[in-house]
């Protein structure tokens, strides 16, 4: 397969000196829990396995206790009401996406990694600082910036939590106050200020606590996230506000910006673009908001002071119809390798096509529900893949797998008749359904009546 290294004479000029209206976001997992909970551990070891991929820029995690002793309170049982969990553990992703359970993929954090794929080049339209934190008195200042030229917050919250480590053994990463603040924020560059203090227990050990704060809004979406965990010294993010996975059409495509941030120590990076796959007649460049282009399977050198940004479009010459996936990868010694996945799909070819994923994965409120003795379950999967669904009660236990298979896209249908694994009939009460495809996991809810 041949990549041509071409500059297009038909170049879009951008303005130079453009700033976006978004900055990278930090994505946050809570991780809600108890002591008694065996299910609890396997998600403890995969967010674990999460942590050990990512850094404290890219992602932050809290644990949430219920009815664990001095490990809850009440502030930390509102967040468990916020979000209707009834079954533990569950984890949920930037305030939206939930995984629920102990099953398969959990402990090995393969469910939570899928889980935080689509976040981890995000844009937020905030940026968020911690300005100071004291573990003795208890007081935490910060600001919230709106960078966004469009969006307005009204009535929305902004979360404060305290978290200590190393409680006990095998336990940490502890939430041990959540403090809530109402939020508005009003166009471009409006900055808000906060000064609350935690109560302090003489109890905890100070030199184990920090502090996190995010904003959630209505529809339960933390927008961003800010904490006082160590962050790296190079601290390389990328961050762009469209959709990775690109639909077009034959001819010259050029993108909207892909922004870089250099949140760390200056450094100097080589970079380049890198096909995985695409059609013999498919070429890859880029340009900068300078106007200048260059060839992507060139490495080029690229220098960023700290706090330093810079935009670049991809420029893609299309050929024949067909499905490209490739990556845009930035290295340094410093950072090792940074790589950021896209997929451009020309239009004329079929959205279900088995490498390319267009509809979302659905899964269907069953029914009907409540039930007794039975209850049917849709989904909907957008290409051929394997497919597993599973029940699960109300501690994390898994009751009952339904699926496990490989199945073809579209819509399916199945029954759960209310029996276990073992070919027992189930107590009455809350169980989960979850659905688990190569890139979703979902949850969703029902009650058995007897």
């Amino acid at each position: 397969m041949k990549y041509i290294a071409t500059i297009f004479a038909l170049m879009l000029i951008f303005s130079a000196g453009a700033e976006p209206h978004f900055y990278p976001l930090t994505s946050i997992a809570e991780d809600f829990g108890a002591t008694w909970c065996g299910g609890c551990l396997l998600a403890i070891e995969g967010l674990s396995v999460v942590h050990g991929n990512t850094h404290n820029g890219e992602f932050v995690s809290a644990r949430l206790y219920t009815e664990s002793g001095n490990l809850s309170s009440p502030s930390v049982d509102a967040r468990f009401s916020y979000y209707d969990v009834l079954g533990i553990p569950a984890v949920i992703f930037n305030g939206k996406t939930r995984v629920d359970g102990s099953g398969d993929g959990i402990a090995d954090g393969s469910v939570y990694t899928a889980a935080l794929k689509p976040y981890l080049y995000s844009a937020s339209p905030l940026k968020m600082n911690i300005t100071d934190f004291s573990a003795v008195n208890g007081r935490i200042t910060g600001n919230v910036e709106m960078l966004s030229t469009t969006l307005s917050i009204v009535n929305q919250q902004l979360h404060l939590y305290l978290v200590e480590d190393n409680v006990s053994e095998g336990i940490t990463n502890v939430t041990r106050q959540v403090v809530s603040l109402p939020l508005n924020l009003f166009g471009a560059g409006n900055t808000v200020t906060f000064d609350q203090y935690f109560t302090i227990n003489p109890a905890w050990n100070a030199n184990n606590l920090w502090a996190l704060a995010f904003v959630q809004i209505e529809d339960a979406a933390i927008l961003q996230t800010a904490h006082t965990l160590p962050l790296p010294q190079y601290n390389f993010r990328a961050a762009f506000d469209w959709d990775a996975n690109i639909v077009g059409n034959a001819g010259l495509f050029e993108s909207p910006a892909l922004w870089f941030f250099n949140l760390g120590q200056s450094d100097n990076y080589i970079m380049q673009i890198v096909i995985d796959s695409a059609p013999e007649d498919w070429y890859f460049n880029y340009c900068g908001e300078d106007g200048n282009c260059y060839p992507g399977n060139l490495p080029m050198p690229l220098n960023l002071l700290s706090g330093g940004k810079v935009a670049f479009h991809l420029n893609l010459w299309i050929g024949s119809s067909g499905i490209g996936n490739f990556r845009f990868v930035l290295s340094s010694p410093n950072l090792g390798t940074y790589s950021i996945p896209f997929r451009f799909r020309t239009s004329d070819v079929s959205a279900n096509d088995d490498h390319y994923i267009s509809q979302p994965t659905l899964l269907k409120g069953n029914y009907p529900n409540p039930f007794n003795p039975s209850t049917t379950i849709d989904y909907q999967i957008p290409a051929k893949g394997n497919v597993r669904l599973e029940i699960y009660n109300m501690k994390g236990q898994k009751v009952q797998t339904l699926v496990n298979e490989l199945k073809t896209s579209g819509s399916h249908s199945v029954v759960w008749n209310g029996i276990d694994q073992s070919g027992h009939s189930v107590v009455s009460g809350v169980y989960f359904y979850r659905l688990v495809t190569e890139n979703n996991t979902i949850t969703k809810r029902m009650l058995l009546l007897k």
